[in-house]
């Protein structure tokens, strides 16, 4: 009989054996490839990255940042290389939520991390 974590390793073969992960991997590299999806993704993640700053020191946030923040947003969202990426992973998410789910039912716990054996009231 396989252990459990055997269990777990063909598990995580047959995932990246599937449609989802195959398909995650593809519009991973296109968009890696991707000079423009490149650019763009590094100029939102140094935009972000500069809010969290300035608002972890205190600082103010402009209305003028936020709309920079946006419209950087909106131009990722208009490149195909970044969006085919998006929705591959929000498949491959999709997935991998499933199989914990299964998991967790047959054990009898909930993906929040409950044991399923309390209804609340007597905590």
């Amino acid at each position: 009989m396989d252990t459990p974590m055997e269990l777990a390793q063909k598990l995580g073969e047959a995932i990246l054996n599937s449609d989802e992960y195959k398909n995650f991997n593809s519009a991973q590299e296109e968009m890696n490839n991707d000079t423009e999806a490149c650019n763009l993704v590094d100029a939102f993640q140094e935009l972000q990255q500069g809010l969290r700053d300035d608002q972890m020191l205190g600082r103010k946030i402009s209305q003028e940042q936020i709309d920079e923040l946006r419209s950087h947003q909106k131009q990722m969202m208009e490149n195909s290389a970044i969006n085919s990426y998006l929705e591959a992973k929000r498949t491959l998410d999709n997935l991998m939520s499933s199989v914990h789910q299964a998991i967790g039912s047959v054990v009898g716990i909930s993906p929040a991390g409950g044991s399923g054996g309390c209804s609340g009231g007597c905590c």
